[in-house]
C-alpha cells in the first residue's frame, strides 16, 4: 500500500500532514508492529557543487574585469560561459536537497519507504518480495546494496546505498526478516509436494524447472550466483539461468535449493552403497605361516626415502562433497 506523498497533502490550501504521521498511519494500516530503526539519506557530497561554484565565480570575476576595461563583448561571452557551471551547480544542489528528503523505517513485521515526490510505501515481511542486484559471498569484496521491494497490493520501492546510509545494516536486516518470515512456509509447501516459484525458476521435491526444462536434484552439483547471474553445475557442465536481480527472495530460493540438492545427493549415495556387493567370506583353510619379509636392499645412490614426497591424487568430482562459498546471510531478527 502507498499513501499520498508529503507534497501532495497541503496543496490547494489543505492541511499539510507531517511525514512522521504519514509513516505512522501506514504502519498502523499494515499492522507493522513496533518501530525498530530509522535510516536517513546518506550524506550527499557537495564537492561537485562547490567546484562548479568556484568555476562560475572565476568567470564572473573575469567578466567584471572585462566590463571595467570596456570590453563589453568579451564580458558577454565570459558571462554566457559562466552560466554553464552555475546552472550545473544549481541543478545538482536541487537534486541533493531532494535526495535528503527520504526515509527508511523498519518495524517488527515490515517496513516503510519514502522518497521526495513519491508516496510512502509499506511492506510486510511475510508477503514482500525483495530483489537484490548483487549477492555478496563469503570471499567477495564489500558489495553495493541495491534493493527493489514489491508487495501483493502493487506497492513498489527501489533504493540503494547511494540513497540511504548504513546500507550493510538495512540490507541484511531486510533480507533476514523476509527470509525468517517466509522460509518455513516455503519448506512446508515443498514437503507437501507443492511447487514454489521464484520468478522464472520453480522448485519441487524432484527437480528445478527453468523455461520448460527440468533438472533433477541428483544431477545438480552446485548452484552459484556470482557476477549477478544464477548458474548451476549439472553433471559437470555449467548452465546459466537468470540474472540474480530477477529472482524474488533469493535467499529463500538458495536455501531451499541447497537443502533439496544435498538431500538428493545423500539419498543417491545411500542407494549406491546398498547396491554394492558384499565382501566374500574367507574360506575355511588351514592357517599358513607367513614367511619373514626379505631384508630390503638400500641403494646408496638413490634419494633417501624420507625426502621423497608423494603428490596426493586430485579430488573426485562428487556432487555430495563438492562445496562452494555460500551467500552471506544474517538470519537474525531485524531489530536493534
Amino acid at each position: 500500500m502507498t499513501t499520498p506523498s508529503q507534497g501532495d497533502i497541503g496543496t490547494g490550501g489543505s492541511q499539510k500532514v507531517p511525514l512522521s504521521q504519514l509513516i505512522h498511519l501506514m504502519a498502523e494500516y499494515q499492522k507493522l508492529g513496533t518501530h525498530r530503526q530509522t535510516f536517513l539519506p546518506a550524506p550527499a557530497s557537495d564537492t561537485f557543487v562547490r567546484g562548479c561554484g568556484i568555476v562560475a565565480g572565476g568567470f564572473m570575476a573575469v567578466g567584471v574585469i572585462c566590463v571595467t576595461v570596456g570590453a563589453y563583448p568579451g564580458a558577454l561571452a565570459v558571462g554566457l560561459i559562466g552560466l554553464v557551471p552555475a546552472s550545473m551547480a544549481f541543478l545538482r544542489g536541487r537534486r541533493n536537497r531532494r535526495h535528503r528528503a527520504a526515509r527508511l523505517d523498519l518495524f517488527d513485521f515490515g517496513m516503510t519507504v519514502y522518497r521526495s515526490g513519491e508516496q510512502v510505501a509499506g511492506f510486510r515481511w511475510n508477503t514482500a518480495e525483495v530483489r537484490q542486484q548483487v549477492i555478496p559471498f563469503q570471499t567477495s569484496a564489500p558489495t553495493e546494496y541495491s534493493l527493489r521491494m514489491s508487495g501483493p497490493d502493487g506497492a513498489e520501492a527501489a533504493f540503494d546505498d547511494t540513497l540511504f546510509g548504513d546500507a550493510r545494516d538495512w540490507g541484511r536486516a531486510i533480507q533476514s526478516a523476509v527470509t525468517l518470515a517466509q522460509l518455513p512456509r516455503a519448506v512446508a509447501a515443498i514437503d507437501d509436494g507443492a511447487t514454489v516459484e521464484f520468478g522464472e525458476i520453480t522448485l519441487d521435491l524432484t527437480a528445478l524447472y527453468f523455461r520448460s526444462r527440468a533438472y533433477t536434484w541428483e544431477h545438480i552439483q552446485l548452484i552459484d550466483a556470482r557476477s549477478g547471474l544464477v548458474r548451476m553445475k549439472v553433471d559437470g557442465n555449467w548452465v546459466s539461468l537468470t540474472p540474480v536481480g530477477q529472482v524474488p527472495n533469493f535467499y529463500i530460493f538458495n536455501e531451499l535449493a541447497e537443502r533439496l540438492r544435498v538431500a538428493a545427493a545423500a539419498e543417491f549415495a545411500a542407494e549406491s552403497a546398498a547396491t554394492e556387493p558384499a565382501d566374500p567370506e574367507p574360506s575355511a583353510v588351514e592357517p599358513v605361516t607367513e614367511p619373514e619379509p626379505p631384508t630390503p636392499v638400500v641403494d646408496s645412490t638413490s634419494e633417501p626415502a624420507v625426502d621423497r614426497q608423494i603428490e596426493a591424487p586430485p579430488p573426485t568430482a562428487d556432487a555430495s562433497t563438492e562445496t562452494t562459498d555460500r551467500p552471506t546471510q544474517d538470519l537474525s531478527a531485524a531489530s536493534n
